[in-house]
């Protein structure tokens, strides 16, 4: 495999981490009208995180995920750390976001407006990863952009959705904290970042597909199937933990109805992108794990999975 297809190795902590951890609400808050335009955001974030080093290497034996969730690990080049979360992932977000942005640089479909709905949602990783929101002294060298590859595309756009799950899961472990206290604010402070993080995910997400037909057929595609043919994002061991831990949505009174409806609206347009994508790649067929080769894969995503989705967060049949 050339050595442009290769996403470098990134070093996050295991799911169920978020939830020992010890919280901090941000020391710094990013204000949206210093966002910047279009790429130009995206590289203000990509700065923003550099300079935070790995806190400890990862040791094999502390890794509890199961085999399937190990394997898809291993395929996008992750390892798991079960010990110091937020240090872990300071270091993950410097890394996964530079490489975002030198990867955006070689040209996408994305519009200016999208890139910046998904550098709003980076910024809100880096307030709570309390990076501060400028930095003085900080090294301005021009970056060189990776040579366009789609499946180098495919994995290092999969890690920036990963950064953004595990922001997800530390934002939902401060969130039961805030609901314990009973917190106003500071409830209502995090339900607008968690909005602003699930809208962001579906931009990574499409941003990971962001690549021709042809790609697919015969990059992406024959690349997962080398490597497992049953290949699955099922095996995603974070997105499951997420998932199960929604529930503490159901906790948040009334009082938070806009914000709850922000979530809700962020969730079904995420699973419709999901949907979409599958579409345009795959067309009216099963996707690699499925054992029904009559089952739509995007027929699933929209039915079933994005109902279960919404009734564990309290949503109801309808959202």
């Amino acid at each position: 495999m050339p050595a442009h297809h290769q996403v470098d190795l990134l070093t996050l902590p295991l799911p169920h981490c978020w939830f020992e951890a010890e919280t901090a609400l941000p020391a710094h808050r990013f204000k949206a009208a210093n966002l910047g335009t279009g790429s130009d955001a995206l590289l203000g974030v990509a700065r923003r995180t550099q300079g935070a080093e790995l806190a400890d290497k990862a040791r094999p034996e502390d890794n509890t995920l199961d085999g399937a969730q190990r394997s898809f690990d291993t395929y996008f080049n992750v390892l798991r750390a079960d010990d110091l979360p937020i240090p872990q992932y300071r270091a993950a977000l410097g890394q996964t976001l530079k490489g975002c942005y030198l990867d955006v640089q070689t040209g996408v479909s994305l519009t200016d407006r999208e890139i910046e709905v998904l550098s709003l949602g980076l910024h809100r990783l880096a307030d709570w990863a309390q990076f501060p929101t400028t930095v003085d002294g900080a090294d301005d060298t021009p970056w060189e952009a990776h040579s366009p590859s789609q499946l180098y595309r495919w994995k290092q756009q999969h890690h920036l959705f990963f950064v953004i799950v595990h922001g997800m899961l530390y934002l939902l472990h401060v969130l039961e904290e805030a609901l314990d206290k009973s917190h106003a604010p500071v409830v209502r402070a995090i339900l607008q970042d968690f909005a602003e993080l699930m809208e962001a995910s579906e931009v990574a997400f499409r941003l990971a597909s962001d690549f021709s037909q042809e790609a697919y057929d015969t990059e992406i595609r024959p690349d997962m199937f080398a490597f497992d043919p049953h290949f699955s994002g099922l095996f995603y061991a974070d997105h499951k933990e997420l998932i199960t831990r929604l529930r503490v949505l159901r906790r948040v009174g009334s009082d938070f109805g806009e914000e709850l409806d922000r979530i809700n609206a962020a969730i079904t347009q995420s699973y419709e992108a999901h949907a979409l994508v599958c579409l345009r790649f795959v067309g009216e067929t099963s996707s690699l794990a499925s054992k029904d080769e009559t089952r739509v894969a995007a027929e699933s995503i929209r039915n079933k999975y994005v109902k279960r989705t919404k009734t564990i967060a309290g949503f109801g049949k309808d959202g």
